[in-house]
């Protein structure tokens, strides 16, 4: 289903011709819900509207209906200028009940009539029995209107009056002899539109003159008022196509003069006077014409608008809208501005800005700008099984565009086309900088579909990378994401994805860091290519493509020019994989081959998977997990340089076999959760039978692997109404704790150190740095102690029934342990109190009886915590760690403070020590953001040194200045392991605000959201 077109793309293009503006609904205060009254039994029922839009919510089908809206019942009328109404379910071949909720707006009061006495009110909720039902009006399928302001209050309203509103109209009749006729929701009829027009002086105490003649000589009667003195004309109810539906606008106008066209007399009716939609009517405006539309402020110096025929000119025009997708307001301004049709406009000599001085800080100026609506004539190609498709598309084209920065032009494109919401400004982003890595850089971003003009389906973009770095050379790449709905196959599919190619003619040397300073690379021609997409299907099924190729066998490639990727982003794998799941059951098939020998990684040709989590055993209280693979794997060992001295590099044992063949594997748990008193206990037993065709010998290995154990958590909670303490923030405190267990016994036929691994269970990051230490601090011999695997076996990372790296299991006897505190208090205003964690603590440790063999020699080990005390709701004291006792055991921990000032900034202070065996470090760390001079400076800072080794890290410090359209920024930074000091000065546009609540200030702050 297509993604609806923003309203304020519409909105803003419209308003220029002084036609579009969205009615407001002012919401009511109070209003009155039919409790206990008994109106008449069920009956026919009338409804009339001028739109009437239709979806169903909560089972219910909805009508929202607006403009001159009425429901009539006998005696009984409400009108309201919008109505919602939602038919009940009633039992089959009963009359149809409808509940209605009138609403009133500041132009049109909500009514209840009754045998002609009329009663208003802010809102009515009523509810009716329509055996028979009728409309003047065709309903148009809009499932987005379930999120209409007005549809959600009367929901609130309808729930809130749920425990007492009284069916006071339904009374179960007799069963009838003839078939009852039920009404529906609604029938479709032809219906008109009539819009309202009132007329009014625009200030009290003005000289206002209205004066009205017949037109001499018009051929047919033509009436000619002429207005002076300030006016204000206002045109309710004009309909308007957008995005499938149809919604009433108001003409809302002030000036100082006017003219006005029409076919009659009709200006003496008091209140104004409706007119139909062929009904002549024109008005000339002159002199401070001013148009408020919701967000919207329009002006011009002179105007005139057709209203039969939807035409209309505006000269010295500027529009001010709010787009909250770019926080601030837009301003287009143009010598002359018409509408051609509904669909159809063009700006003379005009330009648009977000800068708000009168002579804006920057510009784009263009000599013609057009809107028009195109159709989509293919869409339904694309997904014929969509619900919701938009059969047209807001396109906006321009010429001899020009970017100016005050009075400066810095960019000139001859012509411009795109979809109005999503404009493909060529220039996407524009870096510049040094680094004494890269030297001077200059990074540019471009969208290929604006600059050539490509009308690539909605959901695409493809965007260009233009770089040069003055040490290492010149660079392009290219990158393209998508998002759209079509077919596969002729079945309905969601497709998503990305790819990037990137490419430079490198003629420096790498610095990694520390011992890698100067590295040289295997060719001046490098780069990678990295895609990775996914095709949803029908029945829960959906298709995973991946693609990651690094040129020229250039290991250091990604960790030199995409180093945050590397360290935190998934390894680049070429893959397929088809993926099915039903409730608890998944099933998937997969094949990978790796591409560059530099990585450790497993081929499978291909592997299947089956998972079955948390079913019933024919129906007993035991509970039945499993998972089951088999695949044909081949374990591809990393390739060392081509100079381990400056590079150094030793393999890893548990991938250094080569292995390849046959591994399957079926594990199973049963478990039997039931409640022991106030403790939850669940007993298991999990076994697994797993076959290799070849271990770490190139011979089969089979092994046989069983556990048994039990698991439980106990639950505490006190709570202290009476604790309070302003100092401390304490309004009340609950104590809330939490104790929890898993004994188990395992045991298996082959030791750890005989199972291949062919199941990776480390990122290329993590794998790289231990080929680099293993050489660097233990000559290539892996001490036990420090052996991942074993780690893994100890902390219980392969025991789970879906754990995706079965090997990593062996025989054990063990006890884990572990508490959960909270202290929990109220903040707030006293009628909306809220509850929040005051301070949170949580510990565990797990006790190996067999020490010798599970944890090398000390019955305790894995002894972890972690603490919080938010002091305020802006200041936390935070603590965390995990040792271990024996010798050459981890020892890491920090302590901190952090502090958040949402609207100045934030500082936060650590201490952090990372110790096990040869490693001892021992960091202190800070950061600080703050805005100065109210809120046109911000400044951040970061520094680190380690105490253990007394030297500095390194530092970086930025310098912000918030102009009114840009952000200057200011870097230098210093990095101690790469000896490398960077500056950067970059100018930054801003398109909107950056108070207080800005995403984007908080951002630039590091403010936690």
């Amino acid at each position: 289903m297509s993604s609806p077109r923003p309203l304020y793309a519409r909105c803003v293009w419209a308003g220029l011709t002084l036609v579009l503006s969205l009615a407001g609904v002012a919401s009511a205060q109070t209003g009155h819900s039919l409790l206990g009254e008994a109106p008449p039994a069920g009956g026919p029922v009338t409804v009339s509207a001028q739109i009437a839009d239709r979806c169903v919510l909560g089972g219910e089908r909805t009508l929202l209906l607006r403009g001159n809206c009425r429901v009539s019942q006998g005696a009984q009328v409400w009108s309201a200028a919008q109505i919602v109404l939602w038919e009940v379910n009633a039992p089959d071949g009963q009359p149809a009940i409808l509940v209605g909720y009138a609403e009133s707006t500041p132009e049109v009061s909500a009514i209840r009539k009754i045998d002609g006495r009329a009663e208003t009110r802010p809102w009515w909720l009523f509810e009716i029995v329509a055996t028979e039902l009728a409309t003047d009006f065709t309903p148009q399928d809009a499932p987005e209107v379930a999120e209409d302001p007005v549809i959600r209050r009367g929901l609130e309203r309808r729930q809130g009056a749920r425990g007492g509103l009284q069916q006071t109209q339904y009374v179960v009749p007799p069963p009838p002899m003839e078939p009852t006729t039920v009404a529906q929701l609604p029938a479709p009829s032809s219906f008109g539109l009539r819009r309202h027009v009132s007329i009014s002086p625009r200030f009290l105490g003005e000289r206002f003159e209205f004066k009205v003649a017949p037109s001499t000589g018009a051929v047919p009667q033509e009436f000619v008022a002429t207005i002076t003195g300030g006016v204000n004309v206002v045109v309710d109810n004009i309909p308007l196509q957008m995005e499938g539906r149809t919604i009433l606008t108001r003409l809302d106008l002030t000036a100082d003069r006017a003219v006005i066209w029409t076919d009659a007399d009709r200006f003496s009716e008091i209140g104004g006077f409706d007119l139909d939609e062929n009904t002549p009517f024109q008005v000339y405006l002159e002199g401070n014409i001013v148009v408020r539309q919701g967000n919207s402020d329009i002006r011009a110096s002179h105007a005139f608008y057709d209203l039969s025929q939807r035409r209309g000119l505006s000269l010295n025009a500027e529009v001010r809208t709010y787009l909250p997708e770019l926080e601030g307001t837009l301003r287009l301004r143009a010598s002359e501005l018409r509408q051609l049709s509904d669909t159809n406009y063009h700006a003379r000599n005009a330009w648009f800005t977000t800068s708000q001085f009168g002579q804006p800080k920057w510009r784009v100026e263009s000599s013609d700008v057009f809107l028009q609506e195109r159709p989509n004539a293919n869409f339904s190609a694309v997904n014929p099984f969509a619900t919701d498709v938009d059969p047209s598309t807001l396109w906006v084209s321009s010429l001899n565009n020009r970017f100016f920065v005050e009075d400066m032009p810095v960019f000139y494109t001859p012509s411009f086309t795109s979809p109005a919401e999503d404009p493909h400004i060529p220039l996407r982003q524009l870096n510049a900088g040094y680094s004494g890595i890269f030297g001077a850089e200059l990074h540019t971003m471009w969208n290929l579909d604006g600059l050539l003009g490509l009308n690539l389906p909605k959901g695409v973009t493809w965007d260009l990378e233009v770089d040069y770095l003055s040490r290492r050379g010149p660079a392009v790449g290219t990158e393209a994401t998508y998002d759209f709905y079509g077919a596969l196959l002729g079945a309905p599919a969601h497709y998503s994805g990305m790819t990037d190619v990137y490419y430079i003619h490198d003629t420096g040397r790498d610095n990694l860091g520390f011992d890698r300073r100067s590295l040289a690379p295997p060719s001046n021609n490098r780069g990678r290519i990295l895609s990775r997409n996914r095709v949803d299907l029908p029945f829960n099924n959906w298709l995973t493509l991946e693609a990651g190729h690094i040129f020229g066998e250039d290991r250091n490639f990604d960790e030199q020019y995409n180093e945050q990727q590397w360290d935190t982003g998934k390894d680049l794998e070429n893959l397929i994989g088809l993926t099915h799941q039903t409730g608890n059951l998944q099933a998937g098939i997969l094949g990978r081959v790796r591409s560059n020998d530099f990585m450790d990684s497993t081929d499978w040709y291909p592997k299947a998977d089956l998972s079955l989590l948390g079913e019933p055993l024919f129906g007993s209280p035991v509970v039945w997990s499993s998972h089951s693979s088999v695949g044909y794997g081949h374990i591809r060992p990393a390739v060392g340089p081509i100079d381990p001295v400056a590079d150094p590099f030793a393999p890893l044992p548990y991938y250094a076999t080569d292995s390849q063949g046959v591994v399957a594997m079926s594990r199973h748990e049963l478990s039997l959760p039931f409640d022991l008193g106030p403790m939850h206990v669940v007993p298991y037993a999990l076994g697994e039978v797993a076959f290799w065709e070849e271990d770490v010998t190139k011979s089969s290995l089979s092994r046989l692997y069983g556990s048994a154990g039990v698991r439980g958590s106990l639950q505490f909670s006190k709570y202290m109404p009476n604790v309070y303490d302003p100092i401390l923030g304490l309004n009340g405190l609950a104590h809330k704790m939490i104790f929890d267990f898993d004994y188990s016994y395992s045991d298996s036929t082959e030791a750890l150190l005989n199972v291949p691994q062919y199941n990776e269970f480390d990122e290329n990051a993590q794998e790289r740095f231990r080929e680099r230490f293993l050489a660097y601090q233990f000559g290539g011999a892996l001490p036990a102690i420090y052996d991942p695997r074993f780690y893994a076996v100890r902390s219980g990372a392969g025991r789970s029934v879906t754990a995706p790296y079965h090997e990593l299991v062996d025989a054990q006897h063990v006890l884990r342990f572990g508490m959960h505190h909270r202290w929990q208090t109220k903040v707030g205003p006293p009628d909306r109190p809220r509850i929040i964690d005051w301070m949170e603590l949580d510990a565990g440790a797990s006790f190996f009886p067999n020490a010798s063999r599970d944890n090398f020699g000390e019955s305790f080990g894995l002894i972890n915590g972690r603490y919080a005390w938010h002091v305020g709701p802006r200041t936390s004291l935070l603590a965390s760690g995990v040792f271990d006792l024996f010798d050459g055991g981890q020892s890491v921990w920090d302590v901190g403070m952090l502090s958040q000032r949402s609207r100045r900034g934030s500082v936060y202070l650590g201490y952090r020590q990372v110790q096990a065996g040869p490693i001892d470090s021992q960091l202190v760390t800070g950061s600080f953001s703050y805005v100065m001079s109210p809120d046109l400076y911000v400044a951040t800072f970061g520094t680190s040194f380690d105490v253990a080794e007394g030297i500095d890290r390194g530092q970086s410090l930025t310098l912000t200045r918030i102009g009114e359209s840009w952000l200057l920024h200011f870097g230098l930074g210093y990095d101690r392991s790469k000896d490398n000091i960077g500056v950067a000065l970059m100018f930054e546009p801003k398109f909107g605000s950056y108070g207080g609540g800005s995403m984007r200030l908080n951002s630039l702050l590091g403010i936690q959201q």
